[in-house]
């Protein structure tokens, strides 16, 4: 009879591994201590432990709009005309703050107010907000991320929260068999099901994306995940996905790491897809018309027209072979979720500076025929560029004055809603020289006029950036935050 295995045997390898871990746990231990920094998972318990001390809700009037900020939600009071921002993320350049603020936006009379409730979730960004009716009003949080100030250490959530808009209170709804821990990923509401796909995860050793999608019945509160039929988007976050109806969703570009071997490459995607509903039956279909390849773009629907709207985003640009540019967007776009065609914004009125008098102006013939003429010749050929063969006689020119662009500029995770047929635009990131300012600023355009933007909140200067400038500082860290800026 041979001899018995050791069931409790471990192998080389595993035995190498656990050392790794070891030894890299010890590491980040010291740098911590050498930071000031403690464990982000104790810092996240008892920020948990000290919000659930909380005895009572507590309303505030702000007397200024909320901090810049981007990766936040933002999402339509389902019954009172009110927007609600949560979280979302600050970086200076040297530090980062991670917010978990409830405020609530009044458009009638540009007024925010902060909600301070019991048993709050710690602080995150790049999660997804969807909003429902039901029980008299509910926020529905899943996942999102956590960074220590010195982004040193990072850790994603794979929670679900739900907070009754009517009770003021908070609940963490524990279920299980939910999607793994993920940040940059999107949700929507079907029905009576909350509907997540993508997102990536990063624990400073691996980088993974996503492409796996999951249901949340709000009445059973139980997670299902689907296999749909056909093939489906590929792994990737920052990706727009809007509902059509209450049995099917668009998915729409995103972004995305593919490694080749040794290496490893970027990748923003153009393609679409529609997950659709017959029976019991899910199943992924390819759609043609996908628009610019873009990343982390605000996207939102209009409940009451059955169109999506897509504001801004950020594209790689090639400019050598070794080097990258992101090229920032401040298109704003219509999705038509029945034809799913893509059609620019035009609003109806152009602002006109009032400096540049909208006006006939009288030039006579000699000032045309006082433009200078440059003569050009090779020896062979002789041209005469400049000047006017306008006969002399008064002529009367009109002169259309300059259109200035009104409204967001170019950014990146804009903050963006829809309620009752106002879209509104909240802060993102603007990229500038290898530098990302978060911005503060505050838009809406009524989609029935679309007569021009208002600013609600107008963006001051720039504040000073506080990383370092040089490439020789900077190294691959800067490469990775610009890659983590469009992953969320």
């Amino acid at each position: 009879m041979g001899k018995k295995k050791n069931k409790n045997k471990v192998s080389g390898a595993v035995k190498t591994a656990v050392k790794t871990e070891k030894k890299l746990a010890n590491k980040l231990k010291k740098e911590l201590a050498n930071l000031g920094e403690e464990d982000i998972t104790k810092v996240i318990a008892e920020i948990e432990r000290e919000e659930a001390k909380r005895a009572a809700a507590s309303e505030k009037n702000l007397s200024c709009p909320p901090s810049p900020r981007a990766y936040a939600s933002l999402t339509p009071h389902p019954l009172n005309n009110e927007l609600i921002m949560f979280g979302g993320e600050y970086h200076n350049g040297q530090q980062t703050e991670i917010y978990n603020d409830l405020l609530f936006f009044n458009p009638v009379n540009n007024s925010w107010k902060q909600i301070k409730a019991p048993g709050a979730p710690p602080p995150r960004s790049a999660h997804q907000a969807v909003s429902t009716p039901a029980n008299k009003g509910e926020l529905w949080i899943f996942g999102g991320e956590f960074t220590s100030p010195t982004e040193t250490q990072f850790y994603h959530y794979k929670d679900l929260w739900c907070f009754s808009l009517a009770d003021k209170k908070w609940e963490k709804v524990v279920a299980p068999n939910g999607p793994s821990p993920r940040s940059g990923h999107r949700m929507v509401l079907l029905s009576r099901k909350l509907f997540i796909f993508g997102g990536y995860s990063d624990d400073g050793r691996e980088c993974r994306y996503f492409d796996d999608l999951y249901t949340f019945c709000l009445d059973t509160r139980q997670w299902t995940k689907l296999i749909p039929n056909g093939r489906g988007p590929c792994p990737r976050s920052a990706c727009v996905m809007l509902p059509v109806g209450n049995d099917g969703l668009i998915v729409y570009g995103g972004f995305s790491r593919v490694r080749e071997g040794r290496t490893e490459r970027t990748q923003t995607h153009t393609d679409m897809f529609k997950l659709s509903c017959k029976g019991s039956s899910w199943s992924w279909r390819a759609l043609s018309g996908g628009t610019t390849a873009r990343a982390g773009q605000a996207a939102t629907v209009n409940p009451h027209s059955n169109r999506g709207y897509v504001f801004g985003g950020v594209c790689d640009v090639e400019e050598t072979e070794e080097e990258l540019r992101g090229e920032m967007s401040d298109e704003l776009q219509l999705l038509d979720l029945e034809t799913c065609r893509w059609h620019p914004v035009t609003l109806k009125t152009e602002h006109v500076p009032p400096s540049v008098p909208n006006q006939v102006q009288s030039v006579s013939s000699a000032e045309i025929l006082e433009t200078p003429v440059t003569v050009v010749t090779d020896e062979v050929f002789t041209m005469k560029l400049g000047g006017s063969t306008v006969t002399p006689m008064d002529t009367t020119v009109t002169i259309t004055p300059p259109k200035t662009k009104q409204g967001p500029s170019a950014r990146m995770s804009a903050m963006m809603a829809v309620q009752r047929s106002v879209l509104f635009v909240y802060g993102g990131v603007l990229e500038k020289d290898e530098k990302q300012f978060y911005l503060g600023d505050m838009y809406s355009l009524d989609l029935h006029k679309l007569n021009e933007w208002k600013t609600i909140i107008e963006q001051p200067m720039l504040p000073d950036w506080l990383g370092s400038d040089s490439e020789e500082d900077s190294g691959s860290e800067s490469e990775t935050d610009s890659d983590d800026s469009e992953e969320d």
